[in-house]
């Protein structure tokens, strides 16, 4: 494939498989604590739902290639519009075969807040809303994380800024690409698992960008309208929208996010 993703190369994670009752009993230790890796702001005083067990915590591992290494990807606001936020996400954790974890970010009314977490902690942390690492995006609940972030996809067709509330209709879902058995569900062109949030991009020779904007609920009860603007830098995707091939340098994995908080 000419300039487009690459599945994620599968790693070990640094422990036999022999070991995973340890690491059962470890992930059941920290989710009593909700999460022991602290935010880069201080966590926010509203209620946050109840930290639940990961299932299929050693699929996770193995299949999203999770690892222990924190991402250094940088997140910050780039955006001007008053209750809106666009965010730069940098996404490439050491590049197509991954040496670092996926960046992590929360929420909050001041932007993106990048938090400090590795993959194999965030399974015990119910910190971050929403995990990135190259074209993939993941939020957390179900099996992704302890926490009850859900998604809401909007009717095709519908522009980030008719989305004024919250709609009755909408149906959230937590994080399932693992069957109950623990069977992974492979993500649209068989590439990475099938995540709530892998919507956003199409492909033939180059990510383009489909427009689909996402609803949250967050843990505190919050909702967020998404939209991912950005795979490439702006202009290349400008060009690949266009015309289905990616000018280089690209800067691809650094993704641009409309947001904003639902009333």
């Amino acid at each position: 494939m000419k300039n487009g993703p690459f599945p994620e190369t599968r790693v070990m994670h640094g422990a036999p498989r022999g070991t995973w009752s340890t690491t059962a009993l470890t992930l059941t230790l920290l989710l009593g604590a909700c999460g022991v890796n602290e935010p880069v702001e201080p966590s926010p005083a509203a209620p946050r739902c109840e930290a639940s067990l990961v299932r299929c915590a050693e699929q996770s591992i193995d299949q999203l290639n999770l690892l222990t290494t924190v991402s250094t990807g940088e997140i910050r606001e780039e955006g001007t519009t008053a209750g809106e936020f666009h965010t730069y996400v940098d996404a490439r954790a050491g590049g197509a075969s991954a040496t670092q974890s996926y960046t992590y970010g929360r929420f909050t009314p001041q932007g993106l807040s990048r938090v400090a977490v590795d993959d194999q902690a965030a399974l015990a942390s119910t910190d971050w809303d929403i995990a990135l690492r190259r074209y993939t995006l993941r939020v957390n609940s179900g099996v992704s994380g302890p926490s009850c972030v859900a998604v809401a996809r909007t009717p095709a067709g519908t522009t980030f800024e008719s989305v004024t509330a919250v709609d009755a209709a909408w149906e959230f879902r937590t994080e399932d690409y693992f069957t109950e058995s623990c069977e992974a569900i492979p993500g649209q062109y068989t590439l990475g698992l099938a995540t709530r949030l892998e919507d956003f991009w199409g492909y033939e020779a180059c990510l383009s960008m489909t427009g689909a904007v996402f609803v949250l609920r967050l843990a505190d009860g919050k909702h967020v309208k998404l939209q991912v603007t950005d795979y490439y830098d702006p202009e290349p995707q400008r060009v690949c929208n266009e015309t289905g091939e990616v000018p280089q340098p690209s800067g691809a994995a650094q993704l641009r996010i409309r947001w904003a908080f639902l009333p």
